[in-house]
């Protein structure tokens, strides 16, 4: 039979409570630098994320701005409906026996630039030119390929007073 004596029984037990008070004090340390090193992330991504919320507002803004400001600028030039209108009056009362306006449509471009399509008919050469006159008179035109009566004209607007 295995016996163990006192001393030995006490130096055992002495090196088992060692051992686990190494072990406890390791283990708390351990969860301790760990606690500290969550909450440093944790202190840190919060700043960042405040940051970040900060310059998103102010982004927000600003975009906000430029969207008042290219609205304000677009209330500034004509509307597409606004030009076929005065278009439309402009070459009804420009039409005469021996040459005819008429407007096809338009195509925005940009704020204030427009391609508008017209259809010349002329009975005469000079009827013809006096049309091409006026539809010079509102931008640089082009006469279109495929139709002799067709008509493109590149029309830049002007801000409104």
């Amino acid at each position: 039979m295995i016996s163990f004596s006192n001393k030995e029984i006490k130096a055992f037990s002495k090196i088992a409570i060692l051992i686990l008070f190494i072990y406890i004090v390791s283990f708390l340390a351990i969860k301790a630098t760990s606690y500290y090193q969550t909450q440093m992330k944790k202190e840190r991504l919060t700043l960042e994320l405040r940051d970040k919320k900060i310059e998103f507002t102010k982004l927000r803004n600003e975009v906000k701005k430029v969207k008042e400001q290219t609205q304000k600028i677009k209330d500034s030039y004509i509307s597409q409906d606004e030009l076929s209108k005065r278009v439309t009056k402009i070459f009804e009362r420009m039409s005469i026996f021996d040459y005819n306006l008429k407007y096809l449509s338009s195509k925005k471009l940009c704020i204030d630039r427009y391609i508008i399509i017209a259809q010349l008919t002329a009975n005469s050469d000079k009827g013809r030119e006096a049309g091409e006159g006026i539809l010079s008179y509102l931008g640089k035109i082009k006469k279109s390929e495929t139709s002799d009566t067709l008509y493109y004209i590149d029309y830049v607007a002007s801000p409104k007073d």
